[in-house]
């Protein structure tokens, strides 16, 4: 479930997911390095990065080959 009222913008799984569909956009990233990465550059837990990963790959917005992150371009 996504929340839709009464989370702050910057932890919410909506907004974290865009910053990452733009840092997978401008990067091919491994899982490790995102991971790692995003969460260093979003300031935010690794368990928000695993959330936002899980509800991204949910609604098919990105895939895993079992190396890197994708965006699914369909």
């Amino acid at each position: 479930m996504i929340p839709s009222r009464g989370c702050d913008p910057e932890i919410n799984v909506v907004s974290i997911g865009a910053k990452i569909l733009k840092k997978i956009a401008e990067e091919n990233s491994s899982l490790d390095s995102m991971l790692s990465g995003c969460s260093s550059d979003l300031g935010v837990s690794v368990d928000h990065i695993i959330l936002s990963l899980d509800w991204l790959f949910s609604i098919k917005a990105i895939g895993f080959n079992g190396v890197e992150v994708f965006i699914n371009e369909a």
